[in-house]
């Protein structure tokens, strides 16, 4: 089940890449783009991407961290690979799933997952992936959407539930923080943003 879900997200966002920037351009001046910053600030040595989209997290980053970014949709990482290549960075981009992550054990001091977890199939099988390459001193960094924590907002997400998935594979109805309590994560902090919509969330293995 999990692979036909993936190559249905796969084609939705191939076919989605050249318009993402655009898209989310709004909501990224409004808020997300502060977000990342204010996570990003805690990654630090060798760092793990999962989910790297078009790459909007790499101008975020100091020049001398060595990055390495999975994402499972090839047009995606091309726009992300322009967007290295125009910042001057060494970027190590390869397609994969987040969900069976082809890294060593206790590989990276950062892992990172931005907008990503409302689209794995199974968020659970990624979070103990990401666990698993985390080094145990390390930090697992999320910025996530997800159910809000305003009950108006909360029934409009559920309504629009359906709908939402089935044109970007994204689901409105996540809870990032509980999935990390159940993945094994030790939550170090949560901050929730925009009627709680927006999960920032530090943790370890």
């Amino acid at each position: 089940m999990d692979r036909k879900k993936l190559n249905e997200i796969r084609r939705k966002y191939e076919d989605f890449a050249s318009k993402y920037d655009l898209v989310v351009s709004p909501i990224e001046l409004l808020l997300v783009a502060r977000l990342r910053k204010s996570l990003l600030k805690n990654a630090k040595g060798e760092v793990l991407e999962v989910g790297i989209g078009t790459g909007r997290n790499l101008k975020y980053y100091p020049q001398n961290y060595k990055i390495t970014g999975i994402d499972l949709t090839p047009a995606m990482l091309d726009i992300s690979r322009r967007k290295s290549a125009k910042l001057g960075r060494k970027v190590e981009l390869r397609v994969m799933d987040a969900q069976k992550l082809k890294f060593a054990r206790n590989k990276f001091n950062t892992v990172i997952d931005t907008l990503g977890l409302c689209t794995y199939p199974n968020p659970l099988k990624a979070l103990k992936e990401m666990k698993r390459v985390c080094r145990k001193n390390g930090k697992i960094l999320l910025l996530e959407h997800g159910i809000s924590s305003n009950n108006i907002i909360r029934k409009l997400q559920k309504r629009r539930e359906r709908t939402h998935y089935e044109k970007l594979a994204c689901h409105l109805m996540r809870d990032p923080k509980e999935l990390a309590k159940k993945a094994g994560l030790k939550i170090l902090s949560c901050k929730r943003k925009f009627f709680g919509i927006f999960y920032l969330i530090e943790a370890m293995p």
